[in-house]
């Protein structure tokens, strides 16, 4: 009995003293390991805020530095926070204000920190060839910015009306295979348009038309003048436009209705319903507009009505019905954003014929349908604070078809025309995918991108060479950001790209930007590569409009861009000056360009010698919380081997001001743009060549917005043109490649008034 008594004394001081140790490791636990987790939101909607920079300091020395983790969180354990000095607490986060606290002794430490959201870098920042999301400020590019305030105040319903009145862009026009662009110079096959980074395909006679891309789901557009071929290949000659959507970031439900009418004979309508959540988000958007043609003679305010089938029938523009609607879906992981997308377009041009002597009785209508359509996923992976995974894959499609019929006048039937070459169905596919592999901390003095880039076009119909022919493009690209001081941030690039057509290609380029005090200076050089167009090499585009004629014998081009930026930025008592200086020079070799054979009515593409252009930009703003006025001039020049060795300049004055009313909140808006004489050289044969002049033209818009129910509602009234510029003088060339002739370029309708009401629902 004493043994078993002593063994039960002995277990239970085993049991006490394993007891006293746990109590001990626990009480040492608490004292050393004990924490407290702290979440950093923002402000307006609660939102976390991953991968913030955090700082803890305790007498100007850090003490702790860490990054928040993706749910906003970060930790400080009470070894740090039972220090007897104060604690400064700092976070700072791309787009907000820096947070400061000073937690004192015995001051609770915050479960949360709500950050404040800068809303001027929000409305700035800027993606296209970026290694991350950045300011206009903090990009080593020169970035300019058409954001959503400016997109509303134009009233622009699709992209050419909003690139008309932007200095340094020249909008042409045809009437059938709708509007071009020239950027610093540089015509619109060397321009390459975007939207989320995804390239938009589809270019008749070079020309992406910009009527065709609808801006009622696109949140901002970003330009870059110059080269962009390291980035984004072929066509990224002469500069890059891309075109950001639309994301819903508060949470919930929102419903956004626009309709748009204007007396030239624009009948629109779109919306867009979005759901957000923590983990999804999801938009759908549809819209139709409607244009019923326009003609010198017509009335300044009409509403459809039926016509009878005269003279009157045909217009100078055409009628056109646009039909589109798009998807996209985001869902969030941890770390992971995934963005599955598909949107289509439908698009008919009627272009309707005089009435046929001898009786007039009949005439023939030409139709124009297109189809665009496109399906992808954008996917970004953050694998912790400074590397990214981000890409996106493609698929487009573009098919055209155009059919004339004999209409009888009397009738109305209308029978197909059995001229085989009035008939033709063109369609052109792409498969993209682009990817790349990111360095990117605030902090480090040097951060890099590393990428692929691939795009396969196949192209179909009668009047493509052999009927089908396919181009591959291949490349592997890399760029670097290296900080050699806090005021100096060097970017060197490199593409390697194969083409199927061509050969290997290697494209360099280097910018430079230094910001010492109020001033930014910004220098690049970028070498640029163009590879000649499906359609340039294979595509026969003749019939009672048109007469081109492709060349397989075409080589790439080849450019040299130079360019400096000056930009200063003053505060004023009231409101902030900024100041923008520009100048630019670029080298182009064996540049594609058409040539005229004898008759004047047929057109060929070959490779010109030497084509140059240079220019200088002058731009001064004054932006205050209620008023904003900008003035700027431009003045660009272009020479080939063709000109006798002399430059030909054009000016340009581009002026925009904006004034709200304290009360009753009424925003006024004015946009001018003066143009320049445009003298060019165009070739006939070997020892022939023709001077072709536009004349200068003038160009005036302006809006009234007013917002009712918490903004909920906006309605706008405006007028586009009002100084009535219709068609410009051209002189020297006895057609163009639309071969109906003329002495004279279309420019715009008619002065013309419009009204807008949107509704907006959170």
């Amino acid at each position: 009995n004493l043994e078993g008594n002593n063994e039960k004394k002995y277990l239970k001081m085993k049991i006490l003293r394993f007891g006293c140790i746990c109590c001990f490791l626990f009480l040492l636990n608490g004292v050393v390991f004990a924490q407290h987790q702290i979440q950093v939101v923002s402000q307006e909607n609660n939102e976390p805020i991953p991968f913030a920079r955090v700082f803890v300091v305790i007498q100007n020395n850090i003490v702790l530095k860490t990054t928040t983790s993706d749910r906003g969180i970060f930790t400080i354990f009470d070894s740090i926070s039972n220090n007897q000095q104060p604690i400064v607490l700092q976070i700072k986060a791309y787009g907000f204000d820096l947070f400061e606290d000073t937690i004192h002794l015995k001051q609770a430490l915050p479960k949360r920190c709500p950050l404040n959201p800068l809303v001027k870098a929000i409305d700035e920042v800027v993606v296209t060839g970026q290694l991350s999301q950045s300011t206009t400020e903090q990009a080593v590019h020169r970035i300019r910015v058409l954001d959503a305030k400016t997109l509303e105040a134009e009233g622009a319903v699709n992209l050419r009306d909003v690139l008309q009145t932007e200095m340094g862009i020249r909008i042409s026009q045809d009437q059938v295979l709708g509007s071009g662009l020239s950027l610093q110079g540089m015509s619109s096959e060397n321009v390459k348009i975007l939207i989320d980074g995804v390239p938009v395909i589809g270019r008749l006679d070079g020309n992406i038309d910009l009527s065709q891309i609808n801006l009622s789901n696109i949140e901002r557009i970003e330009l870059v003048e110059g080269p962009l071929s390291v980035n984004y290949g072929t066509n990224a000659l002469g500069g890059t436009i891309n075109l950001i959507t639309k994301k819903n970031t508060k949470p919930g439900k929102s419903i956004h209705v626009n309709s748009f009418y204007e007396t030239v004979g624009n009948y629109n309508l779109d919306g867009a319903i979005s759901y957000n959540s923590k983990k999804h988000n999801l938009t759908l958007n549809v819209g139709r507009n409607y244009f019923d043609g326009w003609s010198a003679d017509d009335p300044n305010l009409e509403f459809p009505k039926k016509k009878i089938a005269d003279s009157s029938r045909f217009h100078s523009w055409k009628p056109k019905e646009q039909r589109f609607g798009g998807i996209n879906y985001t869902y969030r992981l941890k770390r992971t954003t995934i963005s599955p997308f598909a949107d289509w377009f439908w698009e008919k041009v009627t272009n309707r014929g005089l009435p046929r002597p001898p009786f007039y009785g009949a005439a023939f209508d030409d139709y124009y349908v297109t189809n665009r359509s496109n399906q992808g996923v954008h996917f970004t992976s953050f694998l912790n604070e400074k590397y990214k995974i981000q890409g996106v894959f493609a698929h487009n499609s573009f098919l055209r078809t155009k059919n004339t019929f004999l209409t009888n006048l009397h009738t109305l039937e209308q029978n197909l025309s059995l001229n085989a070459s009035d008939q033709d169905t063109s369609q052109f596919r792409t498969w993209m995918s682009r990817g790349t592999f990111s360095k990117s901390r605030a902090e480090d003095r040097f951060n890099y991108e590393i990428g692929y880039d691939v795009n396969y076009e196949i192209g179909s119909g009668k009047r493509i060479l052999n009927t089908r022919q396919s181009i591959g493009d291949y490349a592997i690209f890399a760029s670097g950001e290296w900080k050699i001081s806090k005021k100096s941030i060097l970017k060197p690039g490199v593409r390697g790209a194969y083409n199927s057509a061509y050969s290997f290609s290697v494209i360099p380029s280097l910018q430079w930007k230094w910001s010492p005090k109020k001033s930014v200076y910004r220098f690049s050089y970028a070498n640029g590569f163009r590879a000649p167009s499906m359609k340039e090499l294979y595509l026969e585009f003749v019939d009672i409009n048109h007469n081109i004629i492709g060349n397989i014998n075409l080589i790439p081009e080849k450019s040299h861009h130079f360019q400096g930026w000056w930009t200063l930025k003053r505060a004023l008592p009231k409101a902030d000056h900024t100041i923008e200086a520009n100048a630019f020079y670029q080298h182009v070799t064996d540049k594609i360009s058409l040539s005229q054979d004898a008759t004047g009515m047929l057109y060929s593409y070959f490779n010109l010698n030497t084509f140059e252009s240079t220019g200088v930009q002058l731009k001064t703003g004054v932006q205050s919380k209620r008023a904003s006025y900008s003035l700027g001039f431009n003045y660009v020049g272009t020479r080939t081997n063709l000109s006798n060795n002399q430059f030909t300049f054009s000016p340009e004055i581009v002026s925009t001001c904006s004034y709200t009313l304290k009360k009753p909140e009424i925003l006024f808006s004015a946009f001018y743009k003066y143009t320049g004489k445009v003298v060019s050289v165009l070739k006939i044969d070997e020892t022939t060549f023709q001077e072709f002049r536009l004349a200068d033209y003038h160009l005036l818009d302006f809006s009234i917005q007013k917002k009712w129910w918490k903004n909920r509602i906006s309605t706008q009234l405006g007028g586009r043109n009002l100084l009535d510029v219709t068609n410009i003088l051209s002189s020297g060339a006895t057609g163009g490649t639309h071969s109906s002739g003329g002495n004279s370029s279309p420019i715009a309708w008619g002065r013309s008034f419009y009204l807008k009401v949107s509704l907006n629902l959170q």
